[in-house]
């Protein structure tokens, strides 16, 4: 199926709908120059063209002339998907690119799916899936911050991390099969251990990188997470400065996702408020509260509100165990209601006290979100699919380490070996492909 679409010759608008002063048209594919040379007259024919030129003319359909384009003719395997493409500059009128485009069309191209350029370069050994990403992260990044780090990982430096990972991992499980096979040389178990344990560090900066890199593209996603009637919708207006949620004093006035957006001088964060999680018993309310969870297990940070008038409660600990999983902050809120401040049992770090109604430590509260969004370090673009694969790493580095016997490490580590091997350049999977180039523009 792949294949086959790969013998097309694709043709999309590359500029985004509307009026301009210019508009580009791109085509790809192994016969592009021909196709291209039924509508084009200009100095000379494309396919006659130097790789790499811009050659000026017109479009033309029959004797009727459609536009006067500059083509840029960029021949294989010198090019962005490494066929021959022609990329037309056109006047920027919706007319005049609607019209190329199906002339395109009706001479034997058809129209690109979504990031269908960019895939083609993918399949054709061009670049990797984590330049893929960053193709998608320099488009998309909404800081400048983001659009360079775009730039560095399209030069392929997380495409390096990730081969070092993988030739470590390699690396421990030769040291491994030695000290089974070869007992009497006393490979020395702490030496293994010791990397073993840098190398889940590693990864864990890896994925630490990963969610800097959702900050600095599209937002840091953050969930208020509590029972109801804690307050965070409260809390979720006041942070944003606007009323976005209902807040009542009936339990449950909040059902739907709720979202708004906080920009800071390093990112911007997208702020959720869902329904609070606790016992519910209508089936409106069972559905909402299904969504709230849905939603915290997406979100790349949590914040536990906790109700400071009622104190802790045993459903507060199941809401706290969100924690083991991502990072977050738990804060006391209504705290202008308490004289003292509750205890939590068995936790690390101070909980924050707020007060989301009289506005008490919201700044607080925020510099704590600035610092999340603006934390230091490496910043790497990533899909779902590199993503679960590194937790699934992390789970299995951590199994290593907590076996008591080398032949269990071993299988382990060769299982992550395994996996690896799919980081940079997964097989060719239908649905891992759309998965990633879905989320491209047509033209890309």
């Amino acid at each position: 199926m792949i294949l086959d679409r790969l013998q097309d010759v694709i043709v999309a608008p590359s500029t985004p709908p509307g009026r301009g002063a210019l508009a580009l048209v791109r085509v790809s594919g192994s016969q592009t120059l021909r196709l291209c040379d039924q509508i084009f007259r200009g100095e000379k024919r494309l396919t006659d063209a130097k790789g790499n030129s811009l050659v000026k003319g017109y479009i033309m359909s029959g004797d009727s002339i459609i536009d006067e384009v500059i083509a840029g003719v960029y021949k294989a395997p010198h090019s962005y998907t490494t066929e021959d493409i022609v990329e037309f500059s056109l006047h920027g009128n919706p007319l005049i690119v609607d019209r190329v485009t199906e002339l395109l069309i009706k001479n034997g191209a058809r129209l690109a799916t979504p990031g269908e350029f960019t895939e083609r370069a993918y399949l054709y050994g061009r670049i990797d899936v984590t330049q893929a990403e960053a193709v998608l992260a320099a488009v998309e990044s909404e800081t400048e911050e983001g659009v360079s780090a775009a730039m560095r990982q399209l030069q392929g430096n997380l495409s390096s991390q990730l081969s070092g990972v993988s030739a470590k991992l390699k690396n421990l499980v030769i040291s491994l099969e030695a000290q089974l096979e070869f007992p009497e040389e006393d490979v020395p178990t702490s030496s293994i251990t010791l990397e073993l344990s840098e190398l889940r560090t590693e990864v864990e900066n890896l994925a630490s990188a990963f969610r800097r890199g959702r900050s600095r593209g599209k937002g840091l996603n953050v969930m208020l997470v509590g029972r109801p009637n804690v307050g965070k919708s409260t809390l979720f207006n006041a942070l944003l400065g606007e009323d976005r949620s209902i807040v009542t004093s009936v339990p449950g006035t909040t059902r739907d996702i709720v979202t708004g957006t906080i920009r800071l001088t390093a990112g911007q964060l997208r702020l959720y408020d869902g329904a609070g999680i606790g016992v519910a018993e209508s089936l409106p309310d069972k559905l909402a509260v299904k969504r709230a969870i849905g939603a915290a297990n997406r979100a790349d940070f949590v914040i536990i509100v906790l109700d400071a008038v009622s104190g802790f409660v045993p459903a507060d600990g199941e809401l706290l165990k969100i924690l083991r999983e991502k990072p977050g902050i738990i804060v006391w809120n209504k705290i202008d209601s308490v004289k003292t401040i509750p205890n939590i049992p068995d936790i690390a770090g101070e909980p924050l006290s707020i007060s989301a109604l009289k506005r008490n430590n919201l700044d607080l509260l925020l510099e704590k979100l600035k610092q999340e969004v603006d934390s230091q370090g490496e910043i790497f673009f990533a899909n779902q699919h590199q993503e679960n694969q590194l937790k699934k790493l992390y789970e299995l580095l951590n199994d290593a380490l907590d076996a008591q016997y080398p032949d269990m490490r071993s299988n382990l580590l060769k299982e992550a070996m395994v996996m690896m091997s799919g980081a940079e350049r997964p097989d060719v999977d239908a649905d891992i492909l759309r998965d990633i180039f879905s989320r491209f523009c047509i033209g890309k």
